[in-house]
């Protein structure tokens, strides 16, 4: 072999390997682009999450989306009338646009109408059931009943007194709000509810996030939707009241 025939070869071969870290690094740094649907049409407002690298988007009011990813990353596609669903990236996904299709959620509601057997109320059951309570519970406690009258009969003032505490409801639990200091310490210490997502996704200027965050918790969003597991829940809100954020920031900045 002469030497100019080896010094080719050799350089044949350093130009693959840079094409190919080249064509890596291009890979890593590139941008994937799809359209979210489901059996009746295109969907506006799914959460694509590369669970990854981190970054979230929402899909546009065509159903369409564009997010950093590389090959073997993994989007996460939800929405809150659909079953979630995860993607893993392949290379041949990077010369097409990505189409994912989301199953509808089926609620009780739904299968009830669909199955077409809903019960309906047994009257003559429930006064039985209920008889038998209040009979049940005179036996087990009849000094709460006061004394009997003269017929042998069961004292009426008890009686009802009985019957509202078995309808009395329980008070329900207080709910509490998340507020403004809540949300602000959420968006400086979460690695989900970044800065990024504030400016990229949910398109609030730096300007106006404390304000943007103020809005929220004049909106009253529990304070348990902050936590890990109810973080695409609250994604969904926080996109629905940047909308209107942001329109009311158009609005006022239109007429001064």
């Amino acid at each position: 072999m002469n030497i100019k025939s080896h010094l080719f070869r050799t350089l044949k071969n350093l130009l693959f390997f840079v094409g190919l870290i080249f064509f890596s690094t291009s890979l890593l740094s590139q941008e994937i682009s799809g359209r979210v649907y489901d059996d009746t049409s295109v969907l506006p407002g799914v959460t694509v999450f590369n669970s990854n690298n981190k970054t979230a988007v929402v899909t546009n009011e065509d159903g369409a989306f564009t997010i950093k990813a590389a090959v073997n990353d993994t989007l996460q596609f939800q929405s809150s009338f659909h079953e979630s669903q995860d993607k893993i990236i392949t290379l041949a996904e990077y010369r097409t646009i990505l189409i994912v299709e989301l199953k509808q959620k089926v609620n009780t509601l739904d299968e009830v109408l669909l199955s077409g057997e809903e019960k309906e109320f047994d009257v003559e059951k429930y006064n039985a059931d209920l008889s038998k309570q209040i009979e049940n519970d005179i036996e087990n406690n009849p000094f709460d009943y006061g004394k009997a009258p003269a017929g042998g009969g069961v004292n009426l003032l008890a009686l009802v007194k009985l019957v509202i505490s078995i309808f009395k409801k329980k008070p329900e639990e207080k709910i509490i709000y998340a507020t403004q200091i809540d949300l602000i310490q959420l968006f400086e210490k979460d690695k989900f509810f970044t800065e990024t997502l504030l400016e990229n996704t949910l398109k609030i200027p730096k300007q106006y996030k404390n304000l943007f965050l103020d809005y929220c918790a004049a909106k009253q969003i529990e304070e348990a939707l902050l936590i890990e597991e109810n973080k695409f829940q609250l994604l969904d809100l926080l996109v629905v009241s940047s909308n209107e954020f942001r329109d009311i920031v158009k609005e006022y900045e239109a007429n001064k």
